[in-house]
């Protein structure tokens, strides 16, 4: 082999481990692990990442994913959108469940992240089967939409929240919504536009559908983009606020609206900010207290 061959295949090999997430590092890992147990499943993959996650601290050092309740237990759109890259990459077969041969090199490169702690979660099970029972036996929040168990209907009650999507994946964020048993979304954004495409209406509408989550958006309710310019400080805020506010009766309608929903489901406000004290869903509740209804932001 030609150096110059030779020193474009080394290239090639640097340049795919430096383009890698941490995350993505320790999927790699995961998964030539479970071949070497003969285990070939995208699900016990997913389900050995929430164990690293659950029971290893692996999210304690590096960002990694976030799951919630699917259909066959807990599961990560991040994760399933990792294995696809992996995939283009040509680092993991067209199943995404086996390393390819560049696979096989770029994990020979790398440091393989994590590996005591992936050895010694797989080495606990030998097969898939046994590791889904353990997931389902030992966390039970994450089946509650598994089609691999049979489901009590539950009944629906009445109650108000409010959340923020900013610094939220969506598996985090549909998360929250599962957990306190969100039925209905309501979205009080002006334009339910976002720089997180996960949050524009129409992606934002399929994912809560996924879970059996409504979405209304109430765009009346929103604040205009020019007014919500130049924000920098909490004067500002109370000053935005104090303007909204005074305009807030003549939303009469839609507040009672919600009140209604309420009463019959518990319903979200969603907007952007974190902090509610920061966001115009936080007068939205105020309203809603005001009429004697407790408001919990999530």
């Amino acid at each position: 082999m030609k150096n110059d061959t030779v020193n474009d295949w080394i290239n090639k090999y640097i340049i795919m481990t430096m383009r890698l997430f941490n995350r993505q590092k320790v999927l790699l890992n995961t998964i030539s692990e479970l071949t070497k147990k003969n285990i070939y499943s995208r699900r016990a993959i997913v389900k050995s990442q929430f164990l690293l996650k659950e029971e290893y601290g692996v999210a304690d050092e590096i960002k990694f994913y976030n799951f919630f309740a699917y259909k066959q237990g807990p599961f990560s759109h991040l994760c399933f959108h990792d294995l696809r890259s992996l995939k283009n990459e040509n680092l993991i077969d067209a199943n995404e469940t086996k390393l390819t041969k560049d696979g096989e090199i770029v994990l020979e490169g790398l440091n393989k992240l994590f590996n005591e702690k992936i050895v010694s979660l797989l080495g606990r099970f030998s097969t898939e089967l046994q590791m889904k029972n353990y997931v389902y036996n030992h966390y039970p929040a994450y089946t509650v939409k598994s089609e691999l168990i049979n489901q009590t209907p539950e009944k629906q009650t009445g109650g108000f929240f409010t959340i923020g999507y900013e610094g939220k994946d969506i598996d985090a964020f549909l998360n929250i919504l599962i957990k306190n048993k969100i039925k209905l979304l309501i979205d009080v954004r002006k334009n339910p536009f976002s720089m997180n495409f996960s949050y524009v209406k129409s992606t934002l509408k399929k994912y809560l559908a996924s879970v059996e989550v409504e979405y209304l958006h109430i765009p009346e309710l929103g604040i205009e983009s020019e007014y919500r310019k130049d924000l920098k400080t909490k004067e500002d805020y109370e000053k935005l606020f104090a303007e909204y506010r005074k305009r807030l009766p003549l939303k009469e309608v839609y507040i009672n609206r919600i009140i209604e929903l309420g009463k019959r489901k518990k319903i979200a406000l969603l907007c952007y900010e974190k902090d509610p004290e920061f966001c115009h869903r936080g007068q939205i509740a105020n309203a809603v207290r005001h009429k004697k209804y407790g408001v919990v932001d999530l």
